[in-house]
């Protein structure tokens, strides 16, 4: 919601409620000059409670329509990418692709790059804290570090 729409709902909500407080001290001063304050629909001494609890939770509304959001920022990840040289780069699409977790000789594959070069940018990036690498048998398991699985995936 833009700001002006989330002032103006906030603003909305707060005049309601002194809609409300007013309305309601009308019908307490008309029953009290007529006579009849024991004979009210709602007693008197609930008012009192009514309205604080109705103010709380307009005071409670109107905090969460104005206060600013803390939202994710979106992150262009060409734009991270481009920081990487160009095979670095084409290597680090294909664990993002594979949402964050693929084997080494599957990145072989993707990229078409020769093994040796595919273990040599592994090495730098694991280096550099953007991947992990996990031996698992005869396969090696490329994952994204966990600050880099946060941008990514």
């Amino acid at each position: 919601m833009n700001p002006q729409k989330k002032f103006l709902t906030g603003m909305l909500v707060l005049t309601i409620f002194i809609l409300a407080v007013a309305l309601s001290s009308l019908y307490v001063q008309m029953q009290v000059s007529s006579g009849n304050a024991c004979n009210c629909a709602i007693p008197l001494y609930l008012f009192v409670p009514l309205i604080g609890s109705m103010g709380l939770f307009i005071g409670v509304m109107a905090y969460y329509l104005l206060s600013p959001r803390f939202e994710k920022p979106v992150v262009d990840k060409s734009q991270l990418l481009s920081f990487l040289g160009k095979d670095e780069s084409s290597v680090m699409k294909v664990i993002i692709n594979n949402k964050g977790e693929v084997s080494q000789a599957e990145i072989v594959r993707q990229t078409g790059l020769p093994k040796v070069k595919v273990f040599r940018i592994l090495h730098s990036l694991k280096i550099r804290g953007i991947i992990t690498k996990e031996q698992q048998k005869k396969i090696n398991l490329v994952k994204l570090s966990e600050g880099m699985r946060k941008l990514f995936i």
